[in-house]
Parts: C-alpha cells; sequence; structure tokens
C-alpha cells in the first residue's frame, strides 16, 4: 500500500504527457524568394487564421504582432505575411506564426538566411 501512495504521488507531482497538454504542433514552413523577400509558404486549410507573428534574427531587433481581435486569414498558396519587415542580406531569421482552427492551435516555423541584397 506504502507503495501505491508513492507512485501515485510521484506521478501527480511529475505529471505525465496526454491530451490535455497544452504546447502547441510545431510545424516547418518552406521559404523562396519573391523579388527582395522572403516567400514563407505553409498549406493552410480552410478555416485556418494566424493568431501572432514573431521575427528575430541574432542582430536585429525583433518583432511580433498580435491578431487577438481580428485573426489574419491566410490563402494557400500565397506567401504568409512578413507586415514590411526589413530583412538585412546576411542575416538568419526564425519566423513563427501562431496559427489557430476550431480544434487546436499550431505553430509555424520557418528558420532561414537571408542573402542577396536587403529588402528596403
Amino acid at each position: 500500500m506504502k507503495m501505491f501512495f508513492i507512485i501515485c504521488s510521484i506521478l501527480l507531482v511529475s505529471g505525465c504527457p496526454g491530451p490535455g497538454d497544452r504546447l502547441p504542433e510545431t510545424l516547418h514552413a518552406d521559404v523562396t524568394l519573391k523579388g527582395k523577400s522572403p516567400c514563407i509558404l505553409y498549406p493552410a486549410k480552410l478555416g485556418e487564421r494566424i493568431t501572432s507573428i514573431q521575427i528575430s534574427s541574432k542582430t536585429d531587433k525583433p518583432f511580433s504582432k498580435l491578431f487577438d481581435d481580428s485573426p489574419f486569414y491566410p490563402v494557400s498558396s500565397q506567401c504568409l505575411p512578413t507586415f514590411d519587415y526589413h530583412f538585412k542580406a546576411g542575416n538568419e531569421y526564425v519566423v513563427y506564426y501562431g496559427l489557430d482552427n476550431d480544434r487546436r492551435q499550431r505553430l509555424i516555423q520557418a528558420t532561414f538566411h537571408f542573402q542577396g541584397r536587403d529588402n528596403k
């Protein structure tokens, strides 16, 4: 009986992964060059909405935007928006999009090294 309480206590304290997990699934997006700007592509499905964006690099100031009141609905074959962020040549960037639908949340990640000329 003592062993039963010890095992139950350990499980309650440590927690177990399961359907109640709150961490969103992370998926990777494709990145191509369109003109002077990176084009981030992800095959979004009907009803999915972007609720946030974060852009960061080691040398530039990070950018973030939330769409709590008015989410952005992406189109599957079009570039995801970067909101006129100034990408500088020679820098490595990480871009995260919070993607949400009625059932679950996901995190879309794009990591790339921007080569060529500055996009502004």
